[in-house]
């Protein structure tokens, strides 16, 4: 099949350049001037006092401050007007739902979380946890529309493939989920545009845009939740491979003969790194006679032993937790050395558990670096803890729909009836900062 070109006429130019000077604004993060904005868009004058105009009738940017008036005349500033609307950011995990309404800026207004852990059985789970998530959006499109807000559309993170096509989940193993329409369900449920990520590669992009991996082009994201998900930035793209399912390095095999995986294999990365992994390597210790404190806070029973008592005992330096800490750690630092063989980035983004439990598995992660990754691919590579720990998926949803704004703020001006966006005059092109 031939693919279809759009020719470059005035209409498309013009779309481009507001692209162009909205994204340019994002970036700067605070207010700045219009002669700021001509030099850095290569524009001219004319042509940027123009398109300032069209953005601010559409609500996306508002005139605000005035730049120091040494030496000459002061001129008005300009800035991402945050009150043009809000964003809903979802991560359906395993075990809970969490949602979070921002602004446009990504202030985050409202969130909520419920935990999931308890429902009944895998048969029943699906309907169950969506419809906790839909519980959840539809308060915060009610919380919405009760402050007068127009609704943009909403992110979602899922652990696991995803046909970007159609918005459906297609396998999460750690859900035990398959073939989930979830873009189509809640379009029709909510009349807004609904964007559905895996959760890593949607993390990895609440990084890029939002926090620590800012102005970073090569850079890789890990995330430990039940599994292990990755999300991989090439020259400033996120990269989804020939159908779009890249990133899912738990699932690289590390010991042949290791642990059974959800996915049907064994000895994959995420049986060695993840929360269960730690788990497991804990309560082997306790039925060793070792890690008495953590004995202590399960009240007496290792199955009920949880990665938030594991870091309890290790911020009090119990020394058998410690060490199985250092093994994930080295586990965890032999599969990053392979990625930074494999794609050569100059920063490691841990979130998830990887993030909290840091400052103990760091240390021995990096070692294994540095032992095993090759010398000219290692120098300048920094592995960093994420800006948003858990929330991380979460708040990439609403960079899934910021994304898109900016991209193409033509297609996400204000209908005639604001209350609702029209989804057929909304293209979600997908397109990387």
């Amino acid at each position: 099949m031939k693919r279809r070109y759009r020719t470059a006429d005035q209409n498309w130019v013009r779309e481009r350049n507001l692209a162009i000077v909205l994204s340019y604004l994002w970036d700067a993060r605070q207010p700045v001037s219009r002669t700021h904005l001509t030099q850095m868009s290569g524009l001219n004058k004319s042509t940027v006092g123009s398109l300032l105009a069209q953005l601010q009738s559409w609500g996306f940017v508002r005139e605000g401050g005035v730049s120091d008036p040494r030496p000459g005349r002061p001129s008005v500033l300009v800035d991402i007007n945050p009150n043009a609307g809000r964003l809903i950011g979802v991560e359906i995990g395993v075990g809970f739902v969490s949602v979070v309404v921002t602004d446009l800026k990504t202030n985050v207004i409202w969130r909520s979380k419920v935990d999931g852990s308890d429902l009944a059985s895998p048969a029943t789970v699906e309907a169950q946890s969506l419809e906790q998530a839909e519980c959840l959006v539809e308060d915060a499109i009610a919380r919405t529309a009760s402050s007068g807000s127009r609704l943009f559309g909403i992110g979602v993170g899922v652990p696991g493939l995803v046909d970007h096509a159609t918005g459906t989940l297609l396998f999460a193993p750690n859900l035990r989920w398959s073939n989930v329409p979830i873009r189509e369900r809640w379009q029709k449920r909510f009349s807004v545009p609904v964007i559905v990520e895996n959760e890593a590669d949607a993390a990895a992009l609440g990084e890029r845009m939002l926090g620590v991996a800012r102005n970073t082009d090569n850079f890789l994201y890990l995330s430990a939740g039940v599994g292990l998900g990755g999300g991989l930035f090439i020259d400033g793209k996120l990269y989804g491979g020939a159908g779009g399912f890249a990133g899912e390095v738990g699932h690289m095999t590390i010991e042949p003969e290791g642990p059974r995986c959800n996915c049907g294999n064994r000895g994959c990365w995420e049986t060695l790194v993840g929360p269960v992994a730690i788990v497991r390597r804990v309560r082997r210790a306790v039925e060793e006679g070792q890690a008495a404190r953590l004995l202590d806070l399960c009240g007496g029973d290792v199955w009920a032993i949880r990665m938030d008592h594991v870091l309890v005992a290790a911020a009090e330096g119990d020394p058998a937790v410690l060490a199985a800490l250092e093994e994930v750690g080295r586990y965890l630092g032999i599969g990053i050395a392979n990625l930074i063989n494999a794609f050569n980035p100059s920063l490691v983004v841990l979130g998830g558990v990887l993030s909290l439990a840091g400052p103990y598995i760091l240390p021995r992660a990096q070692r294994e670096v540095d032992t095993r990754a090759l010398a000219v691919a290692r120098r300048g590579v920094n592995i960093v803890l994420s800006a948003f720990k858990f929330d991380a998926c979460v708040m990439g949803g609403t960079a899934l729909v910021l994304r898109e704004i900016l991209s193409n703020p033509t297609a996400w001006q204000p209908q005639p009836d604001p209350s609702r966006v029209q989804l057929d005059t909304v293209t979600l092109v997908g397109s990387a900062l």
